[in-house]
């Protein structure tokens, strides 16, 4: 039967924006005095914006039950010792989970004025230990977004023909599921609920997202002969008024010998962006550049940016970048270069 554990850790709606990035690292951290590894989270940052909650995850092998580390964020100790959530002994190794709230990390000011989040373990001894993967999980807060989150985390081992279920994941209709697992080498896994089927391959980390037909029946069967380890099921709901700009009309201006691109942009969304930049490029090199105030919802607003060439090209591509909070969208535009 499978060893281990997944367990509800979190339940709730939030006035947030979520997001969630899951990473395969399997970097070794060894005896060697001063061992450290140091990580930067691949997960959008919004400055000046707090977190209504945020979880770092960590899956790592160890050759003993125990090791000596030490785990920072942003600077900032979220633990001295090494004490995993579940441990679990498999052929010889110790496979271990390791679960640490750091939302009280991400509001120091400190942290609240960075764009990134930053990850440092240093290994202090108790033999070497691999890091497999990493998990974060935040919501930033925004009046404009409501998300709905169940977040089950653990560890549990399914080897081969064993099974896990699971029902009434989701506390919102529309939810989507996502299933994290790892093995260490190709195996195969079929995800059922009852009525229909998904089977996939894998390898390292897996990280699969399911549909809202998912949230009653979940059921996970090891069909292959390498191990399987469970590590998140995440059920997720998040309702956002959308940012949305649009170049509606574009031409070529010349003033004073000079090339330019007159734009007008357009909102076509349900709120405004924190910001937008307007960006030429020619053959994938950067002509010109400006900061725009984006119109309200249903405005225009009308922009004029200088082109940096010294020939004047044929063709050249405009590009619409906006930001509201941790997303980022943009939109390319061809734009033709009457010759003079």
């Amino acid at each position: 039967m499978p060893i281990g554990v997944i367990s509800e850790v979190y339940r709730g709606s939030l006035n947030a924006d979520l997001h969630y990035v899951f990473t395969e690292v399997n970097k070794v951290l060894t005896t060697a005095e001063g061992s450290k590894l140091s990580h930067t989270i691949d997960i959008p940052k919004p400055v000046g914006v707090e977190s209504l909650y945020a979880i770092l995850e960590l899956l790592v092998e160890t050759s003993s039950p125990r090791i000596d580390w030490k785990v920072k964020v942003n600077g900032v100790n979220v633990s001295k010792e090494f004490k995993p959530a579940v441990s679990i002994r498999h052929e010889g190794k110790f496979v271990h989970k390791l679960i640490y709230d750091v939302k009280s990390v991400l509001n120091t000011p400190e942290s609240v004025s960075k764009a990134r989040v930053h990850m440092t373990i240093r290994h202090e001894g108790g033999g070497d230990a691999v890091l497999k993967s990493i998990g974060f999980i935040v919501a930033y807060s925004q009046s404009e977004a409501y998300t709905t989150l169940r977040q089950y985390s653990g560890l549990l081992l399914l080897d081969k023909g064993e099974r896990f279920k699971m029902s009434e994941l989701c506390e919102h209709g529309g939810s989507k599921v996502d299933i994290v697992a790892y093995s260490p080498a190709p195996t195969y896994v079929t995800l059922s609920n009852g009525s229909s089927s998904r089977r996939l391959t894998a390898k390292g980390l897996l990280n699969t997202q399911l549909d809202s037909e998912f949230c009653k029946v979940l059921e996970l069967s090891n069909e292959g002969l390498s191990p399987l380890f469970v590590l998140n099921v995440l059920s997720s709901s998040v309702q956002i008024k959308r940012a949305s700009l649009k170049v509606t009309r574009v031409a070529p201006v010349v003033a004073d010998k000079h090339l330019g691109l007159k734009v007008e942009i357009a909102n076509v969304g349900e709120t405004l962006p924190d910001e937008a930049i307007l960006i030429v490029l020619e053959k994938g090199f950067v002509r010109g550049v400006k900061r725009v105030t984006p119109p309200p919802p249903g405005g225009r607003v009308e922009e004029v940016v200088g082109v940096q060439a010294g020939q004047r090209p044929e063709v050249m591509t405009l590009r619409l970048v906006w930001k509201k909070l941790a997303r980022t969208d943009f939109e390319d535009v061809q734009v033709s270069i009457p010759s003079v």
